[in-house]
């Protein structure tokens, strides 16, 4: 099945400023990438300090396009720093 995916990109967020993204996102049914990086087995996992992302998921375009702009604009207007963000038409995804 076809569909389009939205990422937005943002400065990299922490703890009070990380839930504040992830409640404004989940109005938009946009969910916050755990990126949690690990060089050895050993080693805790750790957040990523490079960036904060989220990503939507539609059936259509017109939707997957207002969606990802509303957000953005509400990122913004509470003061996040988006870096970029675009809708992607998925044509196949395969996990493994």
């Amino acid at each position: 099945m076809n569909y389009y995916e939205s990422h937005i990109t943002i400065e990299p967020v922490f703890e009070e400023e990380l839930e504040k993204f992830k409640n404004i996102c989940s109005k938009y049914k946009f969910r916050v990438a755990e990126l949690l990086l690990q060089k050895r087995k050993i080693d805790k996992p750790e957040i990523s300090t490079k960036d904060t992302f989220c990503t939507g998921r539609f059936k259509d375009l017109e939707t997957a396009k207002n969606d990802t702009l509303s957000l953005v604009e509400e990122l913004k207007e509470n003061v996040f720093t988006v870096k970029r963000y675009k809708v992607e038409y998925i044509v196949l995804d395969v996990r493994l």
